[in-house]
């Protein structure tokens, strides 16, 4: 529809006001439009150039990557081919003597054909009974000082016998049983009863000495009994010879292997980890170290799978790969050139011929601007203040509320016309009350610039919530205090999230024992008070007898039913001040403060040897388990935290070597 426009019939024949404001408007601005365009223009075309030569680089940078990890898979697999050989070696006779594998290591000739490798070894499996007699028979081959490392009673012992070369720091690493330590003791077992090439994780070599120490791992091939089945895990335990290994150190696998990729060092940092944490602890090596490492172009995370085990490669550009993604060519420039110049061009021209119109139509412009500026601001605060999702609301100077929005009604259950003129420290719970008084009658006489404070807070339904106050003071034009605005957020689940992070972090989550972490915080309070008091405490260390088959026969639901039962017996047998904690797995532990007599502890880990052996009934099934108890006192066995747990394990495999439901002190 058209409507009637006076405008139009006015004597000086201008175009309506509407259109002289948007012709102006246009013509002020068309000079840095013009400039805009043709800059935008040009740095859209050179950006697309950019981007292609980026694309084409982080492309070439993609496949040096990937080639690295290749390689290194490739390296890894070739050692692996060279153990195969090892184990194939003892398979066709068990009898290899000293001299005849040393001349099958030297065929290979590891140090020019696979540089890196630090040795080819055999680990040879031993019973005990068989100890001292292979001790004698290679000392009889004329190694005198042979002995089994490190010394002590195991269940399983093993034997470097063979390792080539045979220089004197592989010499370190003869006669050492590598099942003694847990890594390498995973690593083994896995080879072992897959009877698969394994690769372990990281571990400090015995080789290594206090110059150029360096991170290491090993490989494992196991070696079976010649003529014997090893298609089942059985027979493949029973059937173990031993293992044909090879420790290597990362940096002189690394070095060896970065000697073929000469062009690799001076652009491509490289650093790996063991396994998927890129953390200080899993770092095997650094091409290039962290303080010098500057800000990178391009970077690239790989995993690299060797048999089962992850290592994790991180690649950086260095400064040198960089620079060349930085550098202007002389298309970059060409592009660049002509197209700012040719802007500015012709923006200063269209600046010239309209000057003069601008200079007598800019103030009407900005009169208008300001006017409609001041508008949409205050509809925008109106919209803000109606739509926000926290409350919001303004007192005068005795705190009654004047204004409020929906979410402070939805928020306290209250109707909107009910809660404005109503007290805002009315609302506040009657614990926080006061304090809350205090903080505004402090904003409200200018003692303070505003308040930032957590209150619990009244509904009209009776419930409560926890909410977060910001209050800042409102001020007129003279500067002369008027009010209170006020923004309130409920902060009740973060509060109650909080909590239960807090739980969790120290009670574990099956059973809701306290933790490992719970459980060292308060020995080491306990400890403190028995140092100043001269007094006793006791550790029990838990380890429940039979549980495995539970869980192999019935599943891990029934043996979480069985772990809960356990715990709930043991809480009802000890005192509130004691603590009962699992360990982990079917371990627990339990803290006896003020221990008033050796024979104390003994009497409760006896009661509780039978409160564990009872029945246990899991839907129809009626199951058993029995424990075994180790006993700890403090000072008597330890005057640390760590040494007191130690002892009190170390008690308790005594026990359990004892037979089942047995218990034995320190």
């Amino acid at each position: 529809m058209i409507k009637f426009n006076p405008a139009i019939f006015q004597c000086d024949n201008r175009p309506p006001r509407r259109w002289r404001d948007w012709l102006g408007q246009l013509l002020r601005w068309l000079p840095w439009l013009i400039l805009g365009i043709g800059l935008v223009a040009t740095g859209l075309v050179w950006l697309d150039w950019r981007h292609e030569q980026t694309g084409i680089l982080r492309n070439e940078f993609r496949i040096q990557v990937g080639k690295v990890r290749t390689s290194i898979e490739h390296r890894i697999e070739t050692n692996k081919q060279i153990l195969r050989g090892v184990a194939g070696l003892f398979t066709v006779d068990e009898s290899i003597n000293r001299a005849q594998f040393r001349a099958y290591v030297e065929s290979l000739n590891l140090s020019v054909r696979y540089p890196g490798i630090q040795g080819v070894g055999f680990s040879r499996l031993i019973a005990p009974a068989d100890k001292d007699a292979l001790i004698e028979a290679i000392r009889a081959e004329g190694f005198p000082d042979f002995m089994l490392r490190p010394p002590g009673i195991r269940d399983v012992y093993t034997a470097i016998i063979y390792l080539e070369p045979f220089d004197w720091r592989n010499q370190r690493a003869f006669g050492y049983d590598m099942f003694s330590e847990p890594i390498r003791q995973a690593a083994m077992t896995r080879a072992w009863e897959s009877g698969q090439t394994s690769v372990s994780g990281k571990v400090r070599l015995v080789q290594e000495t206090e110059t150029d120490a360096q991170a290491g791992f090993l490989i494992y091939v196991p070696v079976y009994r010649p003529g014997l089945h090893r298609n089942t895990l059985q027979e493949r335990q029973s059937n173990l010879l031993g293992w044909a290994y090879s420790p290597l150190r990362m940096g002189k696998l690394m070095e060896s292997f970065l000697q073929d990729y000469p062009e690799l060092v001076t652009r491509i940092a490289l650093t790996i980890y063991d396994g998927t944490d890129m953390t200080a602890e899993t770092l095997m090596f650094e091409s290039v170290a962290a303080p010098r490492l500057m800000a990178h172009h391009f970077q690239e995370i790989q995993q690299i799978d060797l048999s089962g085990h992850t290592w994790t490669l991180l690649a950086q550009t260095l400064p040198a790969f960089d620079d060349q993604a930085r550098q202007l060519s002389e298309k970059d420039r060409l592009i660049l050139g002509a197209g700012i110049a040719l802007s500015f061009a012709l923006s200063l021209l269209a600046w010239v011929l309209i000057r003069s119109h601008l200079r007598i139509t800019d103030a009407l412009r900005q009169t208008a601007q300001a006017h409609r500026a001041l508008l949409e601001s205050q509809q925008r605060l109106r919209l803000i203040f109606d739509t926000s999702d926290v409350a919001i609301f303004l007192t005068d100077l005795t705190g009654r509320i004047i204004q409020a929005n929906a979410r402070m009604a939805e928020m306290f259950r209250c109707p909107l016309g009910t809660l404005i003129g109503s007290d805002y420290v009315s609302h506040i719970h009657s614990v926080e009350r006061e304090n809350a008084q205090r903080q505004i009658r402090k904003l409200l006489t200018r003692q303070t610039v505003g308040i930032k404070q957590e209150w619990r807070y009244w509904r009209k339904d009776g419930s409560e919530f926890w909410g977060h106050l910001g209050g800042h003071l409102i001020r007129d034009a003279d500067g002369q205090p008027i009010g209170l605005v006020g923004v309130i957020a409920d902060t009740t689940q973060r509060r109650e999230t909080e909590e239960k992070i807090e739980f969790l972090a120290h009670h574990d989550y099956l059973t809701g024992l306290p933790n490992r972490v719970l459980f060292v915080e308060r020995v080491g309070q306990t400890l403190a008070l028995a140092r100043r008091t001269r007094g006793h405490l006791g550790i029990l260390f838990l380890d429940l007898d039979g549980f495995k088959p539970i869980n192999d026969r019935y599943g891990h639901q029934a043996g979480d039913l069985v772990l809960c039962e356990v715990a709930k017996r043991l809480r009802e047998h000890t005192r509130d001040s004691d603590t009962v904690c699992r360990q982990g797995g079917d371990e627990f532990v339990i803290l006896v403060p003020e221990l008033p007599a050796r024979d104390h502890l003994e009497r409760l880990a006896r009661i509780l040897t039978g409160v564990i052996g009872q029945p246990y009934e899991i839907g129809s099934d009626l199951l058993s388990l029995s424990v075994s108890i180790g006993m700890a006192v403090y000072p008597e066995h330890g005057e640390t935290v760590d040494k007191l747990l130690q002892s009190a394990d170390a008690a308790m495999y005594l026990a359990k070597g004892a037979g089942h439901s047995q218990v034995q002190f320190a």
